[in-house]
């Protein structure tokens, strides 16, 4: 049975364990995902990819079928769905599932897909398509978060948003909560407040010397530093920076895990990396242990409290920790 993201309500109304959701707008998804199955949520939440599930079907089912009385219930997540599940989903769908949700998230399916027509076909199954947003839904988003939050902002200003997010459902919520943690303390935006916030997140400057500094290229990261101006007021982006360059290289390991080759971890990484970037971030993945990226992203939290304490000396503190993890002796 097909719903449409507008009437996700209609979720509510069901009494089906199984959903498959698929399409690019993986930030509608997110927003439903958490509306209607996580946010009130006190049971177990398990997530798989497909290739976990075609490895391993039987512990699957174990964990899928197995009751207890004493047992929460569920919500199984599998990402990454393509029909290679669909007899399994089948064979599932035809035993008797308790206190388990089935969620399927995919991205774009054709019409011939076999797990696209069994969900929009059986009425015990839902099937949710998300698409891209346009500019006008994303403006409608935007308007009401800032609203629901007591942000005077202006329309001109929220469209820049929306073009610095590359029309985008998650990179928007994600700006619109960056702004909303920065200037927490403030009701009104101006351009350049904005301009100020997105354009280091996004920077050529910042971003170059967070990358090359994970790439080890201390030749690069001394020319960028003596390049440039920076005042104490950005140690707090850099900060975000590097701490949002180590959360990507985290998401790209876990993925490298399952696919077991680095370029084509990079290829199919969401959202996409830039085709120049690419060359620098296989470096980034071939330089940095999974273990050491956890520990350098500890030890950059603990550099933001050591601003706090030392505000005069930030940028002595980050520009010696950046050359310093630049030095290829130390990793």
């Amino acid at each position: 049975m097909i719903i449409k993201p507008f009437n996700a309500h209609d979720i509510e109304k069901t009494k089906s364990n199984f959903f498959l959701f698929y399409g690019e707008n993986e930030g509608q998804k997110e927003e439903i995902i958490y509306n209607f199955f996580v946010r009130d949520f006190k049971g177990e939440i398990i997530k798989y990819e497909e290739k976990q599930i075609l490895e391993n079907k039987e512990l699957f089912f174990e964990v899928c079928l197995n009751e207890s009385l004493f047992e929460k219930e569920k919500i199984i997540q599998i990402s990454r769905v393509s029909s290679k599940l669909y007899d399994i989903i089948k064979e599932l769908y035809n035993k008797n599932i308790y206190n388990k949700k089935i969620i399927l998230n995919s991205d774009v399916l054709e019409k011939k897909s076999k797990i696209r027509q069994l969900f929009e076909l059986e009425k015990d199954l839902i099937c949710i398509p998300f698409y891209q947003d346009n500019n006008f839904s994303l403006y409608k988003i935007a308007n009401e978060f800032f609203k629901k939050n007591k942000i005077s902002i202006s329309s001109e200003n929220i469209n820049l948003i929306i073009e610095k997010c590359s029309s985008d459902r998650k990179n928007l919520q994600n700006e619109m909560n960056k702004i909303l943690n920065y200037f927490f303390n403030k009701n009104k935006i101006s351009r350049n407040e904005i301009l100020k916030l997105i354009n280091l997140y996004e920077d050529e400057n910042y971003f170059e010397l967070i990358d090359y500094c994970l790439a080890k290229d201390l030749n690069k990261v001394r020319k960028i530093i003596n390049n440039n101006s920076f005042r104490k007021d950005d140690t707090i982006i850099l900060i975000r920076s590097f701490l949002s360059r180590l959360k990507r290289l985290i998401e790209l390991k876990k993925l490298f895990n399952q696919i077991g080759d680095v370029k084509e971890t990079i290829s199919r990484f969401r959202p996409p990396i830039f085709w120049k970037d690419k060359e620098i971030v296989q470096k980034q993945m071939e330089i940095w242990p999974t273990e050491k990226v956890y520990n350098l992203f500890d030890e950059i939290t603990k550099l933001e409290i050591n601003f706090k304490k030392n505000y005069d000396l930030s940028n002595n503190i980050i520009f010696d920790f950046i050359l310093n993890t630049s030095n290829k002796t130390n990793n």
